[in-house]
Order: C-alpha cells, then sequence, then structure tokens
C-alpha cells in the first residue's frame, strides 16, 4: 500500500488488493457458492447492476434493525439501507404487523381501496406543493409519468435535467448519468451522451443537461431553449452522482426560469423525502409544480409516487375526454400502501430531526478518520444521506466526483465489508431509525479500521 506524495495520485498496491480479496473470500465461502448459483439463471449473477461488486456479491440471509446477516452469518451494520429506502431498518415490528393483518385481507384488488387514499392523504398533508397523488411501482415510473404529464400540460418535448442526475432507467434519464469526461463536453455547457446501451440515440435530441449548482449555465439554456422546454427536473440532493446537495440560491434559480417560460419545475424527492417532514423542499422553502416519491414512503415494499398542482395532476382524471393513460397492475396495491402509512406515522418531524442529526455525526465523523489517516476524501450530502468521495476538495457537481481513484474506492468498500458496514460500492450511505448515537460511534470507527487496512 502507498500514497504519493500527491494526493490525488493515491495508489494501491497490488498485493494490499489481493490480501483483500483473499480475506473477503474465506469470510463469504457461501455467499460465494450463493453467487454461482446464480450465475446460472441470471446474467452475472445478479438483477439489479448497481448491487454487483468484486469478486462477487454478498448474499443476504436476515435481517433486524439496523443489521443483516449473510449466508455465512457475518452481520454487518446496513449503512445504505437498500439504496435509502429501508427508513426504519429491517423487519420493523410496527410495519410488520401492518402487512400481516392486511395479508389475510388480501394483497391487491383491480378497485380502489382505502389505504391508497390513507397514505395519499399523509404525502398531501405534510407536502404542501402536493395536492394531488397517483400510486407507480417505482421511482422509475414515478419520473417518467411526471415528465409524461408535464408534456402533455405544455405541450412541449424538451426536458432539461442535471448533468450526473439520477431520475431512474427511463430512457430520457440514461442521458450523461455517468458520462465519461472525455465526451461530456465543456464544464458550463454539458454535452448530452448516452450512458447506458440499448438506448435510442435520438434521446439526446429531447434531453438538455446542465451542470449542477450552476445557475447562470441554467439561465442561458433557459435562454435559448426555454420556451421549448416542458420541465426542468432536479434531486435536491443528487444520489447516484454522489449525494451532492443543491444551493438553495440554484433550486430557486430553476423554479423561477421555469415559471417565467411556462415550464414545470419536478423535484425528485425520491430519496430525499427521507431529509424532511415535508422532503428538502420544505427544507429549501421551494414550491415545486410535481413531485416524484419512492423509496420511504413503501415500508420497504415496491413503492412510486407523484404529486403536484391540482390542474397538472388532473390531467390523469379517467373522468376527461382525453386523459394521460397512467396505470399498473399493482400501483397503489394494500401491501405496500399499509407497510407506507406505518413507516410514515413512525417518522413525525421529531424523528426527523434525530435521524439527521444522526446523519450529521455520521459525516463529521467519516470526514475526521479521512483527516487523522491523511487520506483524500470529502464527504457530502445533507442530514441521513452521506456520499463519500475520495478526493481532495470540494464536490458540488457530477464533475468534482468523478476524477476520484476507482481502484481506492473499491478497495475501501471492500474493506469496509470486512470491518461489517455494508456500505453502496460508491460508498453512498444513509442511517435507519433504529440507530443510535452510540451505534454510529461504533460505524465511526469501524470505519477508521478500514482505512488502516488500505493505507497501513
Amino acid at each position: 500500500m502507498a500514497i504519493e506524495m500527491n494526493r490525488q495520485l493515491f495508489a494501491i498496491k497490488p498485493a494490499t488488493g489481493a490480501a483483500l480479496i483473499a480475506e473477503y473470500e474465506s469470510r463469504t465461502a457461501q455467499s460465494k457458492i450463493a453467487a454461482e448459483r446464480a450465475r446460472k439463471v441470471m446474467p452475472g449473477g445478479e438483477t439489479r447492476t448497481i448491487t454487483w461488486h468484486a469478486p462477487y456479491p454478498l448474499t443476504g440471509d436476515k435481517g433486524k434493525g439496523c443489521q443483516f446477516t449473510d449466508l455465512d452469518g457475518n452481520t454487518y451494520f446496513d449503512v445504505i439501507n437498500n439504496y435509502t429506502s429501508l427508513l426504519h431498518g429491517h423487519a420493523h415490528p410496527e410495519i410488520e404487523k401492518a402487512v400481516v393483518a392486511q395479508l389475510a385481507k388480501g394483497t391487491t384488488f383491480a378497485t380502489a381501496h382505502e389505504p391508497q387514499t390513507e397514505l395519499g392523504e399523509i404525502l398531501c398533508e405534510r407536502v404542501s406543493s402536493v395536492d394531488l397523488v397517483r400510486y407507480t411501482n417505482s421511482g422509475t415510473e414515478a419520473t417518467m409519468n411526471a415528465v409524461r404529464v408535464a408534456r402533455a400540460f405544455t405541450g412541449r418535448e424538451l426536458i432539461i435535467k442535471m448533468e450526473g442526475g439520477y431520475h431512474g432507467s427511463f430512457d430520457d434519464f440514461e442521458v450523461s448519468v455517468h458520462p465519461a469526461l472525455a465526451m461530456a463536453g465543456p464544464a458550463d455547457a454539458p454535452t448530452p451522451t448516452i450512458d447506458v446501451r440499448g438506448v435510442v440515440r435520438d434521446t439526446v435530441n429531447s434531453v438538455l443537461v446542465a451542470p449542477f449548482n450552476n445557475i447562470d449555465a441554467l439561465t442561458r439554456l433557459m435562454e435559448r431553449d426555454g420556451d421549448s422546454v416542458a420541465a426542468i427536473i432536479i434531486e435536491p440532493v443528487m444520489g447516484s452522482a454522489g449525494t451532492i446537495a443543491a444551493d438553495r440560491e440554484f433550486l430557486q434559480a430553476a423554479q423561477d426560469l421555469a415559471a417565467r417560460h411556462g415550464a414545470l419545475f419536478i423535484a425528485d424527492e425520491v430519496m430525499t423525502f427521507r431529509l424532511g417532514y415535508g422532503g428538502m423542499q420544505e427544507v429549501y422553502g421551494i414550491t415545486p409544480d410535481l413531485t416524484t416519491f419512492a423509496k420511504i414512503i413503501g415500508g420497504g415494499f415496491p413503492v412510486g409516487a407523484l404529486g403536484g398542482r391540482r390542474d397538472v395532476m388532473s390531467l390523469f382524471d379517467a373522468r376527461n375526454p382525453n386523459p394521460v393513460y397512467q396505470s399498473g397492475t399493482f400501483n397503489g396495491n394494500t401491501i405496500t400502501t399499509v407497510a407506507g402509512i406505518a413507516a410514515m406515522r413512525l417518522f413525525p418531524r421529531d424523528e426527523v430531526a434525530r435521524l439527521n442529526a444522526l446523519g450529521d455525526q455520521l459525516r463529521k465523523g467519516i470526514a475526521d478518520q479521512l483527516e487523522t489517516h491523511g487520506l483524500p476524501g470529502t464527504v457530502t450530502g445533507y442530514g441521513s444521506m452521506i456520499g463519500v468521495h475520495l478526493v481532495d476538495g470540494d464536490v458540488r457537481n457530477y464533475r468534482d466526483g468523478a476524477v476520484a481513484n476507482q481502484t481506492y474506492k473499491r478497495a475501501v468498500h471492500l474493506a469496509l465489508l470486512l470491518e461489517g458496514i455494508f456500505a453502496a460500492p460508491r460508498l453512498m450511505m444513509c442511517v435507519s431509525t433504529p440507530m443510535t448515537p452510540e451505534i454510529v460511534s461504533d460505524i465511526v470507527t469501524r470505519f477508521g479500521r478500514a482505512l488502516d487496512r488500505v493505507a497501513a
């Protein structure tokens, strides 16, 4: 293991990487067997690209609270919580109770049912910009339908997204999510690029890309094309790009620019709804025309939703002669909605504040460990969401974090697993309500030990 004089050139010795892999394989023999079995029926042995990591991903067995156990009996603090969706950790008794009671009554019906309305009432009460809601089965479907209704409402087709912004796997959003910097064009005027094979190349003709947290660049883009833009969509804290929080002024400018040019402003709160009682839009004091939800509102079950202004959302009303069509076999199913009701009831304002404080503690603790070890690293995020960037300097947009040494990142991720911390391979983290300050302190200590493994 070596650290060059220039911290940006931090290098991992091959022998160190091999030692980490060997220890991982010795601890996870049953996961290796499970991965080999899975590869016979699933490409690569997994069905979510994001969950794969070398040499093979863990196979989870059971979880309780803020921990889970793999097939080999190794226990991990879960600091990704199924990419922020498990707000209350694993197997929360109140959510389990609600689901078991509903199972006896039926899982879903091709009818309306009361839990749909009750969860909708909760969302409308918590989020002042939301008058009406519609359910989907994922965040991808929520953002897809938000853009569809925005196009229908405005009669326009262009959308603007942020470079590095992830809004699901809908083709229009597979533009400039993880662009290669050599192909991405100028920093203040990114070139839209297709990041995923199989997406129609013409997609870049309907999607414009702006740099995150750059008011001047977004203003220039809207001055040029604003009269053809249906919507600007932004994550208040970009998740896939590395948990990077927006400047309040940037979001306000985006809202104002959309209104000035007759476009809609969409807040993608699929991940960030956990960060405020009324989401990050309440924290920032913005009022989007549409909001997308998922993750925590399903209590651990597949879910998505979109909501917003009555005049826009009313285009979905089937009583209209030509409504915007939106359906899905399991939209708003009873299991998801009763679990979501329980999850949201367990998350009042004081619990939101407590959880965010735990996130602040973890963020500071990790930053302190990086500093103590003399390693490059910047910790981003807001409240209960944390991003670790293994680079020097501030990270305010996609490009700031994209220069990280990927070998260094992979080594840290593997070392964390060996210390009983389950983070995202990209080193994104979040905390859950079963955690306490003492548990967070333990996680910070383990993070330090992981850095010892990488930088000894």
